[in-house]
């Protein structure tokens, strides 16, 4: 499976676990996405990372939304720039290839403009990484 798809597999399990009613495991959000028995190891790695690292993650990405909160962001755009800074901050994925998935994903699932907002916030997190 490709990057991409296991991407696009994680922003939609993200999502499940973002928007359910009642609390689900990111196993049961999974079954909703991925037909078993079929295993993309590298989107178990993303949606577990993100998880695990989520208050991290977040606190890179508040001081560059301006006039803007986290909860005022629409999920879908949360959910990119969580996954897009999960990476940039802990995998050796290339910062131009995360950036670009992330504006094809932004392009895919959000509106018309949100692919802007999230390559301003990844490009000042990258210019900020120590």
């Amino acid at each position: 499976m490709s990057r991409t798809k296991s991407r696009q597999h994680a922003v939609q399990i993200l999502f499940q676990l973002e928007t359910k009613e009642h609390d689900i495991t990111i196993e049961e959000a999974t079954s909703f996405i991925v037909e078993p028995p079929l295993k993309d190891d590298f989107c178990a790695s993303i949606v577990q990372g993100v998880k695990t690292n989520e208050t991290d993650i977040d606190e890179k990405i508040k001081p560059h939304l301006k006039q803007w909160t986290l909860d005022r962001i629409n999920k879908i755009d949360r959910i990119i720039l969580r996954i897009s800074t999960y990476e940039l901050l802990y995998t050796d994925a290339p910062e131009k290839v995360i950036v670009n998935e992330a504006v094809n994903l932004a392009k895919t699932y959000s509106d018309d403009e949100s692919y802007k907002f999230i390559n301003g916030i990844l490009s000042e997190i990258i210019k900020n990484k120590a």
